[in-house]
């Protein structure tokens, strides 16, 4: 068979590979960094309704990048460190070592693997995969919040958990198996401004 006809052929070929990956891969559009949803600023404060009771979040104090916070969850308190580590949310709490809450490049179908959540338990490890980047909550004010992150937990025990996040606001509502287990009714933005 003579090259010339060859060529053409493959030609035709590499581009609709080409293409179809192309079309395939995240767009620039729908490609977001966990640090866009990551609020650190002293003051920053965080009020839910949740499935039993209350719960509050808090930033103490920001000190070498990194926002030291506090949970007040009904009998449970909880302290930890949040910091953004290469475009990507981190959380280091006492039960376990620095963990990905949000990865630096999020789009949907973005999966790993980081220990359980504090809405799970901290029990164990759970994959976590973005399946939505536009998601709508309905937050306990009744007003609704669009264009939310869903993150998807499973674990190797216990129900699926979804947690949502809004930019400029960080984690605003957590449903579990059985419903709603956090949703925000206030936030309020630390020295500095936000949302």
């Amino acid at each position: 068979m003579k090259l010339t006809k060859v060529l053409p052929a493959l030609s035709v070929a590499v581009i609709a590979v080409t293409t179809a990956a192309a079309l395939a891969a995240p767009t620039a559009e729908n490609v977001r960094s966990g640090a866009g949803y990551f609020i650190g600023r002293a003051g920053t404060s965080w009020s839910y309704v949740a499935d039993k009771g209350k719960a509050h979040v808090t930033v103490d104090s920001v000190e070498n990048w990194a926002s030291r916070f506090h949970v007040e969850w009904g009998k449970r308190s909880i302290s930890g460190t949040w910091r953004v580590r290469d475009g990507a949310w981190v959380e280091k709490l006492p039960s376990h070592d620095e963990a990905v809450v949000l990865p630096a490049q999020l789009s949907v179908g973005t999966r790993w693997t980081a220990p359980s959540s504090i809405e799970r338990g901290e029990k164990g490890n759970s994959k976590f995969e973005v399946i939505s980047m536009d998601a709508q909550v309905e937050l306990a004010s009744g007003n609704t919040r669009e264009g939310c992150v869903a993150v998807l937990e499973t674990g190797d025990t216990g129900g699926a958990f979804t947690h949502f996040y809004a930019p400029n606001t960080g984690k605003v509502a957590v449903q579990g198996p059985d419903g709603w287990v956090l949703r925000l009714s206030e936030f309020r933005a630390g020295r500095g401004g936000g949302d």
